[in-house]
């Protein structure tokens, strides 16, 4: 899928169990499990003696986990919580109903606890046929380099190989908010009865739609 180097294949299973011993899961979390997930692989593993890349800040590996769904209806919490449990950055492939897509988090180091991770955002790909699933994972001289294009790479927004990944998050996260605005209110419209109510909402909502296609276009 990926063309890794074979040195990078690690092909394990995890048992759900191990999950639930790391996380310390409450019944909640291990119903999620139970109910979401078929299986987990340890797929690929890319760090300085797999794939000779130098870690950079707090990026030493990353991994890359199948995660085998019982349908493509999921929480994320799922996937926060193995975030917040490993150490390091995760790029999933999530598999269900012979479809995929492709999901990493943006997290840094928690500062109190350096085993741990802080979770900013998730970034993913459309549901598409297992062999349409393409992604350049090996761009970058270093682990941390490597890390942020995988993140670029799912972004919705278009930007100069030298602009900040900090930059793009932060309009990422604009868009994605004005994204839910503008869905809300085409719902409110078309569930309005009073005309002049529709017109209001309408102009607010043309608005907003002009405001996320500057950010589109930036």
């Amino acid at each position: 899928m990926f063309q890794l180097p074979v040195s990078t294949l690690v092909n394990r299973r995890i048992p759900k169990n191990k999950f639930y011993e790391k996380l310390q899961a409450n019944h909640q979390l291990k119903e999620l499990f139970t109910e979401q997930v078929e299986a987990i692989i340890w797929k690929h593993k890319l760090s300085k003696d797999t794939i000779r890349l130098e870690p950079r800040g707090d990026v030493e590996e990353i991994q890359i986990f199948e995660v085998h769904l019982k349908g493509r209806k999921y929480s994320v919490d799922l996937l926060r919580s193995i975030d917040r449990a490993i150490p390091y950055p995760i790029l999933y492939v999530l598999l269900a109903e012979e479809q995929a897509k492709l999901a990493i988090a943006y997290k840094e180091r928690n500062p109190s606890d350096e085993n741990r991770f802080v979770v900013q955002s998730y970034h993913e790909t459309d549901w598409q046929p297992i062999e349409k699933i393409e992604l350049n994972i090996l761009q970058g001289f270093d682990l941390k380099a490597v890390y942020e294009n995988i993140i670029r790479q799912l972004l919705s927004v278009e930007a100069e190989s030298d602009v900040e990944l900090s930059v793009l998050l932060e309009r990422q996260a604009r868009i994605d908010k004005l994204t839910k605005e503008c869905e809300r209110l085409e719902a409110r419209i078309r569930a309005e009865k009073q005309f002049h109510r529709k017109v209001d909402l309408n102009m607010e909502l043309q608005r907003k739609k002009k405001e996320l296609s500057k950010l589109l276009d930036a």
